[in-house]
């Protein structure tokens, strides 16, 4: 299979799909090469007509008849590679532009583990750089590399009619040529690989840089990103310098010794038999224009392999990417979840490698309508528990249940819209805020939206913009608070009507005034729904059902506020950090 995958077969096959709508158009690119190789093969002959029969015969209007045929050969030539290269370039555009949406609609179904692990800049990389690479693969270049091998058979057939004994003498160094051209190319292919892969490393530190921008200048960073920037830049120069040396001197070297070798050739093998009146001059001058175009074919043919090499390494990197399992592999659950009653967590193990394990053992049960708070040290497994919630990993041992059904024979997508997920990390698109707080489905009315803004408090956000909710978020939400954005996620919660709320470290960073304000409209917000509150500041999780408290992947304890703080001396000390005097025994 590895073999089969590396065959250009495998690929010709694997692209079909893309371009069988459109292949009406490489077949008139095929067309339309093969029609200007015929007209390239004609304007010698008719050179060597005027050289061998209308000048020595001093006929002036045959010449003008021979030099206007020539003129409308070079013209047609023009005009359809003209059209070929517009409609091909065309055809390459759509093909890609089809190829890139495949590529990002699989992106779309990897699990959160695998993005985890990727920077944001090497996926750039992939799906725009490498795809704009293999676009050649469907504009012209494809048709030159046939276009060219035509063209070059055609001339050799035109040589051997003329002089095959001349013809032969040239094809064997050309042969000797080719040769060594194939093996370069061979060569270079695993140098090309290495420029992507470096170029993917250059792309995602930018990315991450760029992103981080603000920190890199408040802690006056800039000349370690500058010198780490510089180190990754010439270590893709290096690579990049050294393999433009070896291809472009080697192809100069090549282009050299074929033009200067094969024309003293020609000619000393010629210049005996036009003397002797065994050949004309129109003959060497039809030797001499078709052994500079059998030089530049060969060598557009070796520059067209060495650029479809190119296009395949960046095609086998995407490729990689639409191989890699999906969502949809991994949970294949089929039934419609009901929630109703209960979530259970059955002797749940979990680790991210082998067998470190972030979750040991862990069961308990969050009745619907209920609110369950998870406390602890950081590492201690909260927000593992709520990813296998969310059903972001499989489990390892044990079970998740959903009213006695477990949780991986369900529908994971079905099960997600039950799921109103807010994070500490709050992602707002592009768009304005209506479209984050709704995602971008418009099923979701602008009234509901409004209800949803109204019940978390967001009001003033809205009246203080000069476009109510239509107004344009900055990129990241930088026009506005990181308290605005938790409210615009709680808002988002609720306007997608989930039955259970997801928080996981919700409030961490809101100041004081903005958590009250939050806390006041809680009640409503969680009214008819169930919720998992994953927390540090115990303020907002004081009045839960009940509070399990993690360490070390374990639950070391549950109870309500007051069970803990009587039962449980950790969690009493982490109350004592944050509320001196113990004012919460009271709550």
């Amino acid at each position: 299979m590895k073999q089969e995958k590396q065959n250009i077969r495998y690929y010709i096959k694997l692209l079909y799909p893309f371009i069988k709508d459109d292949i009406g158009l490489l077949l008139f690119g095929l067309f339309a090469m093969l029609f200007t190789s015929a007209l390239y093969l004609a304007d010698p002959l008719i050179l060597a007509l005027i050289v061998d029969k209308s000048i020595p015969a001093g006929d002036m209007g045959l010449t003008f008849r021979y030099a206007g045929l020539f003129i409308a050969v070079v013209l047609a030539s023009g005009l359809v590679s003209y059209l070929q290269i517009v409609l091909l370039s065309r055809l390459g555009i759509k093909v890609i532009t089809k190829f890139k949406g495949r590529v990002f609609n699989h992106l779309l179904k990897l699990p959160v583990e695998w993005f985890n692990k990727r920077s944001v800049g090497e996926l750039i990389a992939r799906v725009e750089s490498d795809s704009e690479r293999v676009k050649v693969l469907f504009t012209d270049l494809s048709i030159h590399v046939i276009g060219n091998v035509i063209f070059f058979v055609g001339v050799l057939i035109v040589l051997f009619v003329k002089d095959w004994q001349v013809t032969s003498w040239v094809m064997l160094p050309m042969s000797v040529g080719a040769v060594g051209y194939f093996l370069l190319i061979r060569y270079l292919a695993k140098f090309y690989r290495r420029i992507r892969e470096k170029y993917a490393i250059l792309t995602g530190n930018i990315t991450d840089y760029v992103q981080g921008m603000q920190m890199v200048q408040a802690l006056n960073r800039q000349s370690r990103v500058i010198a780490s920037l510089r180190s990754s830049s010439y270590d893709k120069y290096k690579l990049e310098t050294r393999t433009g040396f070896t291809e472009y001197g080697s192809q100069s070297v090549f282009h050299f010794i074929y033009h200067t070798g094969f024309i003293v050739i020609v000619i000393a093998l010629s210049a005996p038999k036009i003397i002797a009146g065994a050949a004309t001059l129109g003959t060497l001058i039809i030797f001499i224009q078709y052994v500079y175009r059998l030089v530049w074919p060969l060598m557009q043919i070796s520059e067209n392999v060495m650029q479809i090499q190119r296009s395949f390494v960046s095609l086998r990197r995407i490729l990689d990417l639409t191989e890699l399992t999906t969502e949809d592999e991994l949970f294949t659950g089929t039934d419609t979840p009901v929630f109703e009653h209960e979530i259970r967590f059955e002797n749940v193990w979990f680790a991210y490698e082998d067998e470190d394990w972030v979750l040991k053992d862990v069961s308990f049960t969050l009745p619907k309508g209920k609110k369950i708070a998870l406390v602890g040290p950081s590492g201690s497994g909260k927000t593992t528990t709520v990813n296998l919630l969310c059903g972001f990993y499989p489990l390892n041992r044990g079970r998740i249940t959903i009213d006695g059904k477990p949780l991986d024979e369900m529908d994971f997508r079905a099960w997600r819209r039950k799921i109103g997920l807010i994070l500490q990390d709050i992602y707002l698109f592009p768009g304005s805020i209506l479209e984050n707080v709704r995602v971008y489905n418009d099923q979701i009315s602008e009234d509901k939206v409004q209800q949803a803004i109204d019940i978390v408090q967001l009001h003033d956000l809205i009246e203080k913009q000069e476009d109510g909710l239509h107004s344009i978020l900055a990129e990241r939400g930088q026009n506005v608070s990181q308290g605005e954005k938790q409210l615009i996620s709680f808002a988002r919660a609720l306007a997608f009507d989930a039955e259970l709320i997801v928080m996981d470290e919700a409030t961490a960073s809101i100041d004081p005034q903005t958590e009250a304000r939050i806390q006041r409209g809680m009640d409503k917000v969680f009214e008819g729904r169930t919720a998992l509150v994953v927390a540090h500041r115990l303020t907002s999780v004081l009045d839960a059902d009940e509070i399990l408290f993690f360490e070390a992947g374990k639950i070391i304890g549950r109870g309500t506020h007051q069970e803990l703080m009587l039962s449980l001396p950790q969690y009493k000390h982490l109350v004592e950090l944050q509320m001196p005097g113990g004012e919460a025994q009271d709550v």
